[in-house]
């Protein structure tokens, strides 16, 4: 209950569990591999805890953005809803890009491709990270509810 008895809005009730789903997530997925690499005679995981040094404080300057954004009631908010659609669309474009990066330069790999690499791609770890990076900006980035004397 909120200690000014007022009910929580939608978008903070939203906001708040996809919040909460994006940091467990996160920390979810350092106990899962975070890249497969398949030998013919082998199957080689790299661990989720690598990953985590990388996606970590990533996630948490965005998830102070989006408390931030889900606190403020003023006119400020606005500044940081779009402080955390910033976030949100850095995410997925620097997310992206360093996973195709980091995929094209293992499938390449002339170490791996002497070892006759098979194939390589991301494993749970590295999807269930870039999942929880993206939730994460999402839930400061909500729309306001809308007021009942607003006519649309």
């Amino acid at each position: 209950m909120a200690a000014s008895g007022a009910p929580r809005s939608r978008r903070r009730r939203v906001g708040a569990a996809l919040l909460g789903a994006g940091l467990l997530a996160v920390l979810t997925a350092g106990a899962l591999p975070a890249w497969r690499t398949v030998y013919p005679d082998r199957v080689a995981l790299d661990p989720g805890s690598q990953l985590l040094w990388l996606a970590l404080p990533w996630a948490l300057v965005c998830g102070l953005v989006a408390v931030v954004a889900l606190v403020r009631v003023d006119p400020s908010r606005s500044l940081w809803r779009d402080v955390s659609r910033g976030l949100l669309i850095s995410t997925v474009l620097v997310g992206g890009a360093l996973t195709a990066a980091w995929w094209y330069l293992s499938a390449t790999d002339p170490y791996r491709l002497e070892d006759d690499m098979m194939s390589t791609r991301p494993a749970a770890g590295t999807l269930l990270v870039l999942l929880g990076c993206l939730l994460i900006p999402l839930a400061g980035a909500l729309p306001d509810d809308p007021s009942p004397g607003r006519g649309s």
